[in-house]
């Protein structure tokens, strides 16, 4: 007995002892834990004055010369968009014709598609919003925005000078308007706008708080583009301001300005000027507008509901409905002569929804010949073809979306929207050609597939020509053979 009540006792003993250094190790655990939070609170509170100093030099500097004359500038006119002569209507397969198949030669080499880099504040901004701040919304292509707006003071310039223009820079650059800047890039990411979404929507939000069309939301939207990364500058004519946007990208029906090689365009059509003052002094990480598209998530706005259906394969049959608040987007977007960047807009969800289940149903199970046959049957037969002279008046490309909501298409949309159901339907890589007058594709078939063909970095692509109505994959249009088209990567 008094050996059991010994063991008893030295378990307790040890028990009470592992507890105690439990209780010390975590208590060590705990106090490192502490220490390393109190390290990291120190390096984000440096970090973050460190980058407050950065910035705030940045803007005493660049206000300071923004005070200084501004460099007289003649503008470049606009480019006009080149009218391609395409046919007025469609060419149509000969049913008896048996073409040779025939290798395609191409000019040049062709270029890997670019990554697309935002800009970027010199350092992140994160909003911070007091409990029960009034809340101020702004509505962007049918879509509310909640921006807060009661943290900063009014603004008011008395005249467009440069010294005025740098008095109301001094007063931007305030802590007070950084949460503006930071509420910007957040919805921005929230709407997943691409650089002329973000470009647009901070518009509205700097005429949401100055009022529309005055310097004050001019010069606002200049600073809220300059400190979220953009490459910008700012144009005087006569007594109003304006907003030059910097884009080395071809961009056609807009006056701009050529400085140290890049091309500054000026979106504002309701000002008439042939030479602007021009404040060109670069404000530090800038980076040039790209033109290169992201799906925006805008709220819905339902469009009639248009049936689109393929001649020979009876299966294709769907009703589309699309967003009008999208296609209202797009019909503001810069026309542009790089075709792969509307090739690589891709279909919005909505549409997909829509024609997507339809399309997969009538593919499955199919070789890829057969599967690729039915959707190029579906994009020759079920749009009525038009060029954009006779459609719009000039030339206009249509993001694939726009293909499924106008009345009519040409060479150069069929082509971007059968690249675009083939890479997402099929899961194949695809490439435009453009010829003289004429914009094709060809598609990389991972089964041997017959026909008119171009090698490419040692893959085969099978000639496919979503305007030649009533041909099958493999067949060149005959007027198209003579040419040695240009590859274009996306």
């Amino acid at each position: 007995m008094k050996r059991l009540i010994m063991t008893a006792l030295a378990c307790v003993a040890a028990l009470t002892l592992s507890a105690q250094v439990d209780t010390d190790w975590n208590k060590r655990v705990r106090e490192s834990q502490q220490n390393a939070r109190e390290e990291y609170e120190r390096f984000r509170q440096q970090a973050e004055q460190e980058y407050n100093d950065f910035r705030k030099r940045a803007n005493e500097e660049y206000a300071r010369f923004m005070a200084d004359p501004w460099t007289t500038y003649e503008t470049q006119p606009a480019e006009e968009i080149p009218k391609l002569p395409k046919p007025p209507t469609p060419v149509l397969v000969d049913p008896n014709s048996h073409p040779e198949v025939l290798p395609i030669p191409f000019e040049g080499k062709p270029l890997p598609p670019m990554p697309i880099d935002r800009p970027q504040p010199v350092e992140p901004l994160t909003p911070i919003v007091q409990p029960g701040e009034p809340e101020t919304l702004v509505r962007f292509y049918g879509t509310e925005m909640v921006f807060h707006f009661s943290a900063m003071q009014p603004l008011h310039m008395k005249d467009a000078s440069e010294s005025s223009v740098s008095s109301l820079w001094k007063q931007l650059s305030k802590p007070d308007y950084d949460n503006l800047i930071a509420e910007c890039l957040q919805n921005r990411s929230k709407l997943n706008l691409c650089d002329w979404g973000y470009v647009m929507m901070t518009e509205q939000v700097a005429e949401a708080f100055c009022g529309g069309h005055t310097n004050e939301a001019v010069v606002l939207h200049m600073y809220l583009l300059t400190q979220s990364g953009y490459q910008m500058r700012i144009g005087r004519a006569g007594d109003r301001l304006c907003v030059l946007v910097g884009s080395n990208a071809k961009i056609y029906r807009y006056r701009y300005f050529r400085i140290n090689d890049v091309k500054y365009y000026c979106f504002d059509n309701s000002i008439d000027y042939k030479t602007l003052q021009i404040y060109h002094r670069a404000f530090p990480k800038e980076k040039l507008m790209s033109l290169d598209m992201t799906q925006p998530n805008l709220a819905v706005k339902a469009t009639q509901p248009r049936t689109l259906s393929s001649k020979r394969f009876t299966l294709v049959k769907a009703n589309v409905v699309l967003n009008q608040n999208l296609i209202d987007f797009y019909n503001s977007c810069p026309i542009n002569s790089e075709w792969e960047l509307y090739s690589k807009a891709s279909l919005s969800d909505m549409a997909k929804d829509s024609l997507y289940p339809v399309l997969r149903k009538a593919i499955s199970g199919l070789k890829q010949a057969q599967a690729a046959n039915v959707l190029i049957n579906f994009v020759q037969t079920g749009f009525e073809y038009a060029t954009d002279q006779q459609q719009f008046g000039y030339e206009r490309p249509l993001y694939p979306d726009e293909s499924l909501y106008y009345p009519f298409c040409d060479c150069e949309d069929r082509s971007i929207l059968f690249a675009c159901l083939v890479r997402e339907l099929m899961g194949l890589d695809v490439v435009l050609l453009d010829y003289p007058e004429h914009l094709s594709t060809a598609v990389c078939f991972t089964e041997e597939i017959e026909g008119d063909y171009l090698m490419l970095e040692g893959k085969k692509y099978i000639a496919c020509d979503p305007t030649y109505i009533g041909a099958d994959i493999g067949m060149s249009m005959p007027t198209m053979k003579k040419f040695n088209p240009v590859v274009i990567v996306f």
